[in-house]
């Protein structure tokens, strides 16, 4: 959804009004869903966290994931589910007018959502894709093959080979195991590599967990304990990007510097393994230029591979500044400013006025936008009903610039 709205600003028209609307109801409910300090997006521990709100809230009674459960709206795990927070919040409002009529249908009530709730529940959409698919053994096989790994390793022949049997990984049931001790064993098989006049494996999206289905199946070593991987902690992730030697390169946030480029705008929204593959795919290259800076090749255990994946992985997530230039223009070319605008304005004959805006904290954080928005779309659907106007459809990109707007607007009407 990234980039799939036009920038423009539409002139005033009863769809702009209603959908300033929105923003005036989202200040009066700002005081039940307060923002995080500065205004930033604070994601969750465990991003997984949010499928327990997806049945509590009912969503699943009419959404599936992956392709199992209910069919009656968009199943969640089909498709490319990614965009920032904002793009998603759109993509949502954009669909309250179908997800009501179900609801007003089954006889439901509406879910309302604190600002916390939107959070763990935006995050366990955008988590899906993270998950990756199951592997193949087969094809983990062609991997294999393909590689070169059967020139250095055997999977439980019980001979010493010049690199280590891979049946000690048979119990690691995540390809994020496998593709730790890839990682951790770096430096020694590509220096070995090098010798042999071999290239160094090059991993596609999926090879990793077929390579982890094929290892468990050659191994034949009978039933065990699987050993399976938790849900990685983005803010744990953060930490540990800095820790490793990182943000030496990329900048403390990963948005990148005259060295390396800005983590944020590449192609970050794929499976976990997928994530590790290209990480070891530039890991050549990012050893190399490592050695000329004086910065060791990062090895990681438990869970921090994990860890830094669900960092990287949710670097898109986060919304960009908006443009408050523009949003200003909006904010006044639809009409907003009529209504909500100075208490000083001098309304039209025969309107209501609403909540002021300018000077208001409605835009104090993306979650408390997004929440009030959501809770009052019962009120706002009656309201557009009432007028017989279609729904207000919003991008991400409008939302960013309006609340930029409105945010400046607010940090002004502070200053004594």
């Amino acid at each position: 959804m990234r980039g799939a709205a036009k920038r423009r600003v539409v002139g005033a028209s009863g769809i702009g009004t209603v959908a300033c609307m929105v923003l005036a109801l989202a200040a009066v409910c700002v005081v039940a869903a307060a923002a995080q300090p500065g205004g930033e997006l604070a994601l969750p521990e465990d991003p997984l966290s949010g499928r327990v709100l997806f049945e509590a809230k009912g969503c699943v009674r009419c959404h599936g994931i992956a392709g199992r459960g209910s069919g009656i709206g968009p199943n969640l795990g089909e498709g490319h589910f990614g965009g920032s927070f904002l793009d998603l919040g759109a993509s949502l409002w954009n669909h309250v007018p179908g997800m009501s009529v179900t609801f007003d249908v089954a006889g439901l009530p509406w879910p309302e959502l604190s600002q916390d709730e939107m959070t763990e529940l935006m995050a366990f959409f955008y988590f899906i894709e993270y998950l990756g698919r199951p592997g193949v053994a087969a094809a983990g096989k062609r991997v294999f093959a393909d590689q070169g790994c059967t020139y250095c390793h055997e999977i439980g022949a019980g001979e010493p080979g010049i690199g280590p049997d891979l049946a000690g990984l048979e119990s690691f049931a995540s390809p994020l195991y496998v593709a730790q001790e890839i990682w951790n064993h770096g430096p020694t098989m590509l220096a070995s590599m090098r010798e042999l006049k071999m290239s160094p494996p090059n991993f596609a999206e999926g090879d990793l967990a077929d390579l982890s289905a094929f290892i468990r199946q050659q191994a034949k070593s009978g039933p065990q304990e699987r050993l399976f991987l938790a849900p990685g902690n983005p803010n744990s992730g953060h930490e540990i990007f800095s820790r490793k030697g990182c943000a030496t390169c990329h900048g403390a946030n990963a948005r990148g510097s005259d060295e390396a480029p800005d983590l944020s705008q590449s192609d970050l929204h794929r499976s976990a393994e997928g994530i590790a593959g290209t990480m070891w795919n530039h890991g050549l290259e990012m050893g190399d230029f490592m050695r000329q800076r004086g910065v060791g090749w990062p090895t990681f255990q438990d869970r921090e591979l994990a860890d830094l994946i669900a960092y990287l992985y949710f670097l898109p997530f986060v919304d960009p500044p908006g443009d408050a230039e523009r949003g200003a223009e909006l904010f006044a070319h639809r009409s907003c400013a009529e209504c909500h605008g100075p208490d000083e304005l001098a309304l039209p004959e025969g309107a209501e006025k609403g909540p002021r805006l300018v000077g208001s904290t409605a835009a104090a954080s993306p979650a408390a936008l997004m929440a009030a928005m959501w809770n009052h779309a019962p009120m706002m659907k009656a309201a557009i009903l009432g007028e017989a106007l279609p729904w207000p459809e919003l991008s991400g990109a409008d939302l960013r610039d309006l609340r930029s707007f409105l945010e400046q607007q607010a940090s002004a009407s502070q200053v004594p």
